[in-house]
């Protein structure tokens, strides 16, 4: 099979990441069809769905969102090791390690703010799930990190805490009420890979032990887990702050309060070793965002 070519592929990932042909179209500077007829050429090619057309928007299909985060990897880490061999052409640049959640529901809402500060520095975001992120290890000047608290260590100081607690769609509970937290057992629970032990945790914090724990959803992501919880299709442990914007639409609802969470500490570290201000004014905006959540 002839390999997808490089611009198609940067049409892809754009694609996925904004799940708009519109948007992707008036980032790469081209129209929305031409969008379009690149990924209807790229399906055709690998002989696969991608995307799924729906009248809300698009969707990734499940071989879709694996090639996706293969692609965005790739792409970043491409960019990254461009910057790395060429510096001269990229004082300016400054990349950010963290996961998908954090990349789009913390800060993506944020960044019309943060380029209205510096608009001459270019933010580049890489998303990387926890478990691959030793392997990426300094490729970015900045990371996002989950350590235990306290940590301590050179160029690492704490960010924030996110608060980790059962969320779902407020009609999943008008059939089946939850009383009590032991009660989530009789939903089902969504798991992401990675974190499934986050429900023997949540459920042992408020008392419930050597129970089964049910769960016939699990994605190796926490943003199609979120979609899930949205759709009403299970429980999920979400993490605030990044899910406030869900809650506060009523899109999402927390069905015992804040009583009964478990807390999760993010670390900024810094591995410019240059010493770059952009990278100092790129810490310190983190560091002002963060505390609005503290």
């Amino acid at each position: 099979m002839r390999r997808p070519r490089l611009n198609a592929l940067r049409t892809f990932e754009a694609a996925g990441r904004h799940l708009s042909f519109s948007i992707a179209g008036n980032e790469l500077g081209v129209s929305q069809a031409a969008v379009s007829q690149q990924i209807r050429q790229l399906e055709g090619q690998l002989d696969a769905k991608l995307f799924l057309r729906r009248n809300r928007g698009l969707a990734l299909t499940s071989v879709g969102e694996a090639y996706h985060l293969a692609v965005h990897e790739a792409l970043d880490r491409l960019d990254v090791i461009t910057d790395q061999l060429f510096p001269g052409t990229s004082d300016h640049v400054v990349t950010i390690q963290c996961t998908p959640s954090i990349a789009a529901l913390w800060l993506s809402p944020h960044l019309g703010r943060l380029h209205a500060r510096h608009p001459n520095i270019e933010l580049r975001v890489l998303s990387v799930d926890a478990e691959r992120a030793p392997a990426n290890a300094g490729l970015a000047d900045l990371e996002v990190v989950i350590l235990e608290p306290g940590a301590s260590g050179p160029d690492l100081h704490e960010l924030m805490n996110a608060r980790i607690m059962p969320v779902c769609a407020p009609s999943l509970l008008k059939d089946l009420p939850t009383a009590t937290p032991a009660d989530v057992l009789r939903h089902n629970l969504i798991h992401v890979i990675g974190y499934r032990n986050d429900w023997h945790r949540w459920l042992r914090s408020v008392g419930v032990k050597d129970l089964p724990v049910p769960g016939r959803l699990s994605f190796d992501g926490s943003l199609a887990a979120l979609q899930a919880a949205l759709n009403g299709d299970g429980i999920m442990l979400g993490r605030r702050p990044f899910i406030d914007p869900h809650l506060a639409s009523d899109e999402l609802t927390v069905p015992f309060g804040d009583a009964h969470v478990l807390t999760e500490h993010y670390y900024l570290r810094s591995r410019d070793t240059n010493r770059r201000q952009v990278v100092a004014a790129i810490s310190d905006w983190l560091t002002e965002l963060a505390a609005g959540y503290s």
